[in-house]
């Protein structure tokens, strides 16, 4: 292991610990700037935070990320490495970058979440208590991609949910409402509440049980942040968006 001086963005210059032989690919730490922090948890869910970040050239990508969680002085220490291939030009171009972290399930009660290489990179997380034993308080659809579309004549702006349904022998998953709470202000959860129907709704369902569900955003959103979209079987999309 050896410390490099890494040549980034507009002649900037950083330390960064750096593990590479034979011009293989190096581990870095990850340049993470924010924490996104989704609301509406609770102690029988599977915890998860977002990182973000923005790499300084097309020669980096995300690596691993993990989180070391203090129960007793509810503090959770995030860690995460970015791999930097060994090339010889990298373009020059900055790329911004999420990646989930998973918690794990935590006690009830705040939480202190902190990135390890640079503690001025600090949220807070609070825990409810569960409602249900289950994880998930409905049946979430099967949400694969998620955006915002923007009506450049009049300025308003639309949730876009795009998936595939589980095929079933008997039924049908169909959306049945979409609700989207921004808590906290950068973070947009989403909940695409689903039901399984017997009706003739599964005869018109494409064959490919593909959907394009739209919901209008009461309150616009600009700046950067994150799309949270719960899914089924107590997992989560996350798309970063950033609107000027």
């Amino acid at each position: 292991m050896k410390t490099l001086n890494l040549l980034v963005g507009l002649g900037m210059t950083v330390g960064a610990t750096v593990q590479a032989q034979n011009n293989k690919p190096a581990l870095v730490d990850a340049p993470v700037d924010a924490i996104y922090v989704p609301s509406g948890f609770d102690d029988n869910d599977n915890v998860e935070v977002v990182i973000h970040g923005t790499f300084p050239d097309g020669c980096h990508r995300v690596g691993t990320a993990t989180a070391e969680v203090d129960q007793a002085k509810r503090r959770v220490t995030i860690s995460a490495t970015s791999v930097v291939e060994q090339d010889e030009y990298c373009v020059q171009s900055l790329t911004p970058f999420i990646q989930a972290v998973p918690l794990g399930q935590l006690e009830e009660g705040s939480y202190q979440v902190v990135y390890a290489k640079n503690p001025e990179v600090l949220e807070s997380i609070s825990v409810a208590r569960r409602k249900t034993e289950s994880p998930d308080d409905y049946l979430f659809a099967t949400v694969e991609n998620a955006y915002i579309d923007v009506n450049r004549e009049t300025g308003k702006q639309s949730l876009k949910l795009q998936g595939h349904f589980p095929h079933y022998f008997i039924g049908c998953m169909v959306i049945r409402e979409v609700r989207v709470v921004r808590d906290p202000v950068d973070v947009l959860v989403v909940q695409p509440i689903a039901e399984l129907v017997t009706t003739d709704v599964c005869a018109s369902q494409p064959a490919d049980r593909s959907f394009d569900y739209t919901v209008g955003l009461q309150e616009p959103f600009q700046g950067e942040g994150l799309i949270h979209v719960r899914t089924i079987n107590g997992t989560s999309l996350n798309r970063f968006i950033n609107i000027p």
